[in-house]
């Protein structure tokens, strides 16, 4: 197995996982680059959720988006076997109100 990118792997951790809980079972990143992974993975899924509600996103993502299902059911429960507890109000943010 190859060595991964862990700056990769906290900026941007969808292009170095297939599924959050491939950062749970990662050896080579520390508990707290796991977590920083975990909380940008989550963040850019709530930000693309809030651009597709608001159609701000191109027709072929639009096609794709549809057969594909939102990772953050995944990501939430890779942080609760972590142990990460997520700030109640981050819970709710970015999204459309």
């Amino acid at each position: 197995m190859s060595k991964i990118d862990k700056d990769k792997a906290q900026s941007n951790p969808a292009a170095v996982f297939d599924k959050p809980d491939d950062i749970v079972k990662n050896r080579e990143l520390t508990a707290n680059q796991k977590k920083k992974a975990l909380q940008e993975w989550e963040l850019d899924a709530r930000l693309t959720s809030v651009a597709a509600e608001e159609g701000m996103t191109k027709d072929d993502d639009m096609a794709l988006d549809k057969s594909k299902k939102s990772p953050l059911p995944e990501i939430k429960k890779a942080q609760e076997d972590m142990g990460i507890k997520t700030d109640k109000g981050a819970e709710s943010s970015p999204t459309k109100t």
